[in-house]
């Protein structure tokens, strides 16, 4: 074996044992401080879950460079989607909860977790995207900012795809800005080949390839806040997604113009 692959699985080893150690301590401190609401839903301490998403991206060896400002006070975030890294990444640079997939809830340790940090989850598919706003915008008017992926699946950071105006409505119905936030993973000046977790890679493929990767660099780019009473929210989905896609392209990155989907 040579020193560098035993250098990447030492690597991987010792971060193993760091994210087992830290998925103990975000177990004991929900334990301790999350308290479940009569709806089902968490009361949750978002500088806790702020701290723990940073220290879970040092441990990965991820550098995020945040460039905008991040809104005092609640509001809609829609990012594009690169990898399930963007959620410790975003989570990382403030008090965010998040939108994700029903599927993220059945994950062993990490779906209990994610539940108690205050995310929402949504099946693909089975018509509740109404229930579901009602819920993100009971909680934009109560917590403050939210964060979602309105591609609604993942990219290889090549293009940005149509946004989903649906759950953008949330925004509207809390009266609350909407903020187009960029991402872009790059490795010595190019996109990163590694960071995307697309296509049919399985989740345990991509996590062993992250954990032997030597670092992560990603930018967050938040941009100038919608007001989106001044949209409807086709046409608020479809700014949202141009003004990422040209954060992008100063970034350096080769997003793509596309129609916003339904």
């Amino acid at each position: 074996m040579s020193s560098v692959v035993r250098t990447m699985w030492l690597r991987a080893f010792w971060r193993v044992l760091q994210l087992f150690a830290h998925l103990l301590v975000g177990a004991v401190l929900t334990l301790a401080l999350a308290r479940r609401n009569a709806d089902g839903s968490y009361r949750y301490r978002p500088d806790v879950v702020h701290w723990w998403h940073g220290r879970a991206c040092r441990i990965l060896g991820i550098h995020v460079d945040v460039s905008g400002t991040l809104p005092d006070g609640a509001a809609l975030l829609v990012a594009n989607h690169v990898s399930w890294l963007d959620i410790p990444v975003l989570g990382s640079a403030g008090p965010i909860a998040f939108l994700s997939k029903a599927e993220v809830r059945d994950w062993p340790v990490m779906g209990w977790l994610a539940a108690a940090a205050g995310t929402h989850f949504i099946a693909r598919g089975s018509g509740e995207a109404s229930s579901v706003g009602e819920r993100m915008g009971n909680h934009l008017q109560a917590r403050g900012c939210l964060a979602l992926f309105p591609e609604g699946t993942t990219t290889d950071g090549r293009q940005v795809k149509p946004f989903y105006p649906r759950l953008l409505g949330a925004a509207v119905t809390a009266g609350v800005p909407v903020v187009p936030v960029a991402l872009r993973y790059h490795r010595d000046g190019a996109l990163d080949p590694i960071a995307p977790f697309v296509g049919e890679e399985t989740l345990a493929s991509h996590l062993r390839r992250t954990l032997c990767a030597r670092r992560f660099d990603v930018q967050v780019v938040f941009g100038a806040a919608l007001d989106p009473s001044r949209f409807d929210r086709r046409s608020l989905a479809r700014r949202a997604h141009d003004e990422v896609v040209v954060a992008l392209a100063r970034l350096g990155g080769d997003g793509e113009t596309h129609q916003a989907g339904d």
